[in-house]
């Protein structure tokens, strides 16, 4: 389980590694479906809630040298670092690959007992239409409730580890 790899469209290297991180990468002729994923029942299934996820806001990486590891994306990828945050939390830093984030966070504040020595995919927030209608449908026991987001106007739920997903996951308001 986890996240393996991501698939870049438009990237100028193409390098099967970004400091460390396996990517694949998609012909722009081929484009990529940015539509909205309905994650439904089976249509011989009783109806059941839809979740619209309408795309990926970030991907979370973690790194034990955080700065390190954005020298390293910034030089392969050709995206530079957007801004780094230092804090109770330790450093982040963020790159823009296209749409979606890349959060560079130190790997000792989120998993001290992971002993990997390259930078490795972690988790991810996916974006959808309804976060409240989301929260209520799937109950307390599933995902915290939706909180405001360091995006100005913008909210975010955590789904809980007990969901049993294999992959940190986040929902997040437009």
């Amino acid at each position: 389980m986890g996240l393996h790899h991501l698939a870049l469209v438009g990237c100028p290297t193409r390098a099967s590694q970004i400091a460390g991180l396996p990517v694949v990468h998609v012909d722009d002729a081929q484009g990529v479906d940015t539509h909205v994923v309905d994650a439904a029942a089976p249509s011989n299934a009783a109806p059941q809630f839809a979740l619209h996820i309408v795309g990926v806001d970030h991907v979370v990486v973690l790194a034990n040298d955080v700065r390190a590891t954005c020298s390293e994306i910034a030089e392969q990828s050709g995206a530079p670092l957007k801004r780094v945050k230092e804090g109770e939390r330790g450093v982040q830093g963020f790159h823009r690959w296209g749409s979606v984030i890349l959060e560079v966070v130190e790997r000792r504040l989120v998993a001290p007992n992971d002993s990997a020595t390259t930078a490795s995919y972690w988790g991810l927030v996916v974006v959808v239409d309804q976060i409240d209608e989301v929260a209520t449908h799937l109950g307390p026991d599933v995902i915290g409730a939706p909180k405001p987001a360091v995006q100005p106007g913008r909210r975010i739920a955590t789904v809980r580890s007990g969901a049993g997903l294999g992959v940190p996951l986040a929902l997040m308001s437009r």
